[in-house]
């Protein structure tokens, strides 16, 4: 089989459609044909015709044995293996060919830097805007890992696929075959999330590490300290940096955040919550000491614009403030006298 013999699949049939109905037929009688569906089922032959065709590519009916024109129903499961047995060998297949086609790849860099020796082994900065493109890039970068895999993430991954395997292990784009060296600096607000807690308590059984963070960076990785991946500003795309002095900064920045931010190990109890929750609110009361917009603060935590909203206005009644400017006023006093107030 190759490449090419991975073909689109059939849907299967919604209830209420002619295929659903046949099915349906096929499963009560001992049989059935066109002439059975038009005349029980009261649609015309054609419509019979492409119901049964379609079943049949779907492997749910299966001609009765010696018979050209009659079919009897199969079971769902039965089927399923039936049908997607070619599908998923000519998937391995496919994954056998990419793995093969990047060792012949690698196996051609010896020639290239003995010819061209003086030529850099990287270009600073490599742009990747196709999202499926910038998806293998992740799993390549993160797959070279010697040392340590650096990620700040949102609560919402925008990299994660619904096709994601989690057999995988937690984060698999990023942790690839070593999750011991994966460190994941999340939002705080990350900790009331429920698949982050369990992905947090899986990575911590394979030796990762989950921090938590009030205002950790925007989406960051970087790996080894040697190579550094940020998203294309206003696209679904990112950028590869491979200049010393930038990924230096880069992974400066990661790890005083990291440095700073608290253990997870996705485990949730109510005093776990309540401190989460006060961190959120002191951040909130500092960015609005400083003037920041709703929605600024909002992207900075990683959570809604109307939750945000909803906290201020619990923040400026514990404060007994009418205004921002009052809220800013009193707030500045109490910090002044080194009162601090748990919201």
């Amino acid at each position: 089989m190759t490449i090419g013999h991975i073909s689109e699949l059939p849907d299967v049939p919604l209830a209420g459609t002619s295929a659903s109905k046949v099915y349906t037929l096929a499963l009560r009688s001992e049989y059935v044909d066109v002439q059975r569906c038009v005349r029980e089922l009261g649609i015309s032959e054609a419509e019979a015709a492409v119901a049964v065709d379609h079943l049949v590519r779907l492997r749910l009916l299966h001609l009765v044995h010696g018979c050209t024109y009659a079919y009897v129903a199969v079971d769902p499961l039965s089927a399923s293996q039936q049908l997607l047995a070619v599908q998923e060998e000519a998937l391995r297949q496919r994954a056998q060919s990419v793995e093969r086609l990047r060792q012949q790849m690698h196996s051609l860099l010896p020639l290239y830097r003995a010819n061209l020796a003086d030529a850099p082994q990287q270009p600073p900065v490599q742009r990747v805007e196709d999202a499926q493109a910038a998806r293998g890039i992740l799993a390549t970068v993160t797959a070279g890992a010697k040392r340590e895999i650096l990620l700040s993430l949102p609560t919402e991954d925008p990299w994660e696929e619904d096709t994601a395997d989690p057999e995988h292990g937690p984060w698999p784009r990023y942790a690839g075959t070593r999750p011991d060296l994966l460190k994941v600096l999340l939002p705080e607000a990350a900790r009331f999330d429920v698949r982050v807690r369990e992905r947090a308590e899986s990575l911590h059984a394979h030796a990762g590490e989950v921090r938590t963070s009030a205002t950790p960076p925007a989406w960051l990785l970087v790996v080894d300290a040697e190579v550094a991946v940020v998203p294309v500003d206003g696209g679904p795309g990112l950028s590869v940096v491979h200049e010393p002095s930038v990924v230096t900064t880069l992974w400066h920045t990661l790890t005083g955040a990291w440095g700073q931010a608290r253990p997870f190990d996705g485990r949730y109890d109510h005093d776990s919550a309540r401190s989460a929750s006060a961190l959120i609110d002191e951040s909130i009361l500092r960015m609005l000491l400083n003037g920041l917009e709703d929605k600024v603060i909002a992207r900075r935590l990683d959570i809604s614009l109307r939750t945000c909203q909803r906290r201020i206005a619990d923040l400026m009644d514990a404060l007994g403030a009418r205004t921002r400017l009052q809220a800013g006023y009193v707030l500045g006093r109490r910090l002044r006298t080194g009162e601090r107030q748990a919201a």
